[in-house]
């Protein structure tokens, strides 16, 4: 049995999930403001420690959904979306390298909804395994304190890592990065990820106590590392990422 909670502007749109998830024995806890406390102060600390899942509700707009997949990829938890119908392979994409790790439907049967949480949470446990990347520690000229040092990285956030790193301290234009990172190149959809990747790179490298300002923002231009972060870790970093 876990705990979920899904978030949602009309409690009463998602009656349909809610009661296939509990007669799978799961408790869900169906709420419209806790929706909006997160939206106006940020994830409060118990949904950390009661719920294990965290499911957008399909009266979310697309945009919100982003908005509050920065602040609760901070914390262990499963993310899913209520969705109408499957997204396509480009959307899933996008979605994935948000963060988002999976999709539940009204016409999903108990089986194919508890699958879906199933996979979604094996796909998560995978990722903290591969996407572990011991990154250079400023003021630290102890290798063994570089290797303690560990910050998870998704592919694409390692791409951009690498990208910054070869750029040897120059600017790289969002543009650039987009071109480099997909093959559909610079569209809005892509410029908006890069800002939200560059922003989670930023709060991973914070958490571990690195100055977030290891990423320069260039705004109409691009990004760069800055001059001390490149000086103190390029070195090491190429050997890493």
């Amino acid at each position: 049995m876990s705990q979920a909670l899904l978030l949602t502007k009309n409690i009463l749109a998602n009656q349909t999930l809610q009661k296939k998830l509990q007669e799978l024995n799961d408790e869900v806890w169906c709420s419209t403001w806790l929706l909006d406390q997160i939206q106006r102060f940020g994830v409060p600390v118990f949904v950390s420690q009661q719920f294990q899942v965290v499911i957008f509700g399909k009266s979310l707009s697309d945009e919100e959904v982003q908005t509050l997949l920065q602040p609760l990829l901070e914390y262990p938890l499963i993310l899913l979306r209520e969705v109408e119908q499957e997204p396509t392979e480009e959307e899933r994409e996008k979605w994935t390298e948000l963060g988002l790790q999976g999709y539940l439907a009204e016409i999903d049967s108990q089986e194919v909804i508890r699958e879906k949480i199933a996979l979604a949470i094996m796909k998560r446990n995978q990722a903290k395994e591969s996407n572990q990347r011991v990154v250079p520690f400023p003021n630290s000229e102890n290798r063994s304190e570089f290797d303690s040092t560990l910050i998870r990285l998704t592919g694409k956030e390692q791409t951009v890592m690498n990208l910054l790193v070869r750029a040897q301290g120059e600017v790289m234009t969002r543009k650039e990065l987009c071109e480099k990172i997909w093959s559909e190149g610079n569209t809005a959809s892509n410029m908006s990820q890069l800002s939200c990747m560059i922003n989670r790179i930023k709060r991973k490298f914070e958490n571990q106590g690195v100055d977030g300002r290891i990423i320069v923002t260039h705004w109409g231009r691009g990004y760069q590392l800055s001059d001390y972060f490149y000086q103190q870790c390029a070195s090491y970093a190429q050997s890493f990422y």
